[in-house]
Formats: C-alpha cells, sequence, structure tokens
C-alpha cells in the first residue's frame, strides 16, 4: 500500500474533495496499521487514520477514500506518537464505517 515506500511521514494527506494536511506518524504493522494525520497551522490537531482507508500512494503524497468532513469525525490524538488506545481504535473504525455507510446512501 506505500507504493515502495519505507515511510509516508511528511507526505500530504489528499481527500476526496481536497488537501486535509499531512502525515505526521505511522504505524505499519500488520493488521492493525494506521497513519496519523496532522492538520492546521495554529491550532493543529492529530487523527488517526485507519491504513484500509488509503487508496494510493505516490509523489509524496497519500490518497484517501474520505472527504475532509469525513476525517474531521476521526478521533484526535493530544500528540502525533501518542498512543493508540483499543478505545480510540475502535472510535476511528466506528467513524470510518459510518462515512462508508454514508457514501453509500443513495442521493
Amino acid at each position: 500500500m506505500l507504493g515502495g515506500y519505507d515511510s509516508v511521514k511528511g507526505f500530504a494527506v489528499i481527500a476526496t474533495d481536497g488537501s486535509v494536511g499531512h502525515v505526521s506518524w505511522g504505524s505499519y504493522a500488520p493488521g492493525e496499521s494506521y497513519l496519523v494525520i496532522t492538520e492546521g497551522l495554529l491550532r493543529r490537531k492529530h487523527r488517526v487514520l485507519p491504513a484500509a482507508a488509503v487508496t494510493s500512494v505516490s509523489d509524496g503524497k497519500v490518497y484517501v477514500e474520505l472527504s475532509r468532513s469525513q476525517l474531521r469525525e476521526l478521533p484526535v490524538l493530544t500528540h502525533p506518537e501518542a498512543e493508540v488506545s483499543d478505545k480510540t481504535h475502535e472510535q476511528t473504525m466506528n467513524a470510518v464505517a459510518r462515512a462508508y455507510a454514508e457514501a453509500s446512501l443513495p442521493r
């Protein structure tokens, strides 16, 4: 999924409707991979994104299948390298499941 890169730290994050921030941390453990996205300049927020939401990686950019508003529903960490608790992991998976469910609703 990393497109041949060892790490995507520092890569721009591109949602379905535009840029949302950059990757500030990542865990690449099989079965529990996630990225921490940092958004904002003055009021930085660090959000946990499961790696399964990544659609592609190229040219210093990580493309995800969620919109910017859906990404803002992901849990916030106090620091990009903070430990992701089981509760945070569960909240992350629930937020992504809601986003996928909304996307499949007829409009």
